[in-house]
């Protein structure tokens, strides 16, 4: 089962993955939108389009404004979220010396980057155990959800809180170096074993790889979902032409593809 899941499961969730996110975009792509939907008030500029996209991938300012509740739990946890993640990338390929390129000593960067990955662990947590609540307590927001919703958030769950186990408990923890030499090997296609065979890099290995082939098909696809959202709510707003929508009329009476001439009339 191991080996499986350390050697095998890795290629298989990062088809799945990728062949699941082009598939999901694929379709919004394809779908046509027949109404020109921009969001008043219109944007101007590409600029004024690139700071809509700032506030609200930075700061989820609709969120602010209209469910603050909400607000104070999901923003720290994307923040979070997206440092945890950030972290494992960074940590892992510096072995916790990414710091050293800032100044600071090597003991120094590796007691940072356990720090702030020990801190950013423990926000995210609290803010899925707050999301979860919310489903739960919330009578609106339970009306709204399905088990899908929860399901999610308790895998997400476990798998935070395995990894703040391990960072918690040394003697469970995984050093960096394994875990590089580990993922390299994965990388150029000559899977090796796990290392050190601790059961909870294990399990939160197979955890988060479900969670990695789940989310093409899930709400987590909001992901990329947002920016296409943004894009049609909040493009640089254009006058459209008359006639039908996202139709140019004169094109189609040349191609003759029965709208009629100006000024013509049907007859009977």
């Amino acid at each position: 089962m191991t080996y499986f899941i350390a050697q095998i499961l890795p290629y298989i969730t990062v088809t799945v993955f990728v062949l699941g996110v082009v598939y999901r975009l694929w379709r919004w792509a394809a779908s046509r939108i027949v109404h020109n939907i921009t969001l008043s008030p219109f944007p101007q500029t590409k600029t004024e389009v690139a700071g809509i996209y700032l506030r609200e991938i930075l700061l989820f300012r609709n969120v602010f404004y209209f469910d603050r509740p909400l607000w104070v739990g999901a923003w720290p946890m994307h923040i979070a979220l997206l440092n945890v993640i950030g972290g494992h990338v960074v940590g892992f390929y510096f072995l916790g010396k990414q710091f050293v390129y800032l100044g600071a000593s090597e003991a120094l960067s590796t007691y940072l980057s356990n720090l702030l990955g020990t801190v950013f662990g423990i926000i995210l947590l609290a803010g899925l155990l707050y999301l979860l609540y919310r489903r739960i307590a919330i009578d609106k927001v339970r009306q709204v959800s399905n088990p899908s919703d929860y399901l999610m958030l308790l895998l997400l769950i476990s798998i935070v809180s395995i990894g703040n186990f391990m960072r918690l408990v040394p003697e469970y923890g995984m050093h960096y170096e394994p875990v590089k030499e580990y993922f390299t090997t994965l990388i150029l296609f000559q899977p090796a074993a796990i290392p050190e065979g601790n059961p909870f890099f294990i399990a939160h290995l197979l955890l988060a790889q479900i969670l990695i082939m789940i989310l093409p098909f899930s709400k987590l696809m909001h992901l990329f979902g947002m920016f296409g959202m943004r894009w049609i709510e909040n493009r640089v707003y254009k006058e459209p032409a008359p006639g039908l929508p996202n139709v140019d009329v004169a094109a189609a009476r040349a191609r003759g593809t029965g709208l009629s001439s100006a000024g013509s009339t049907d007859v009977a």
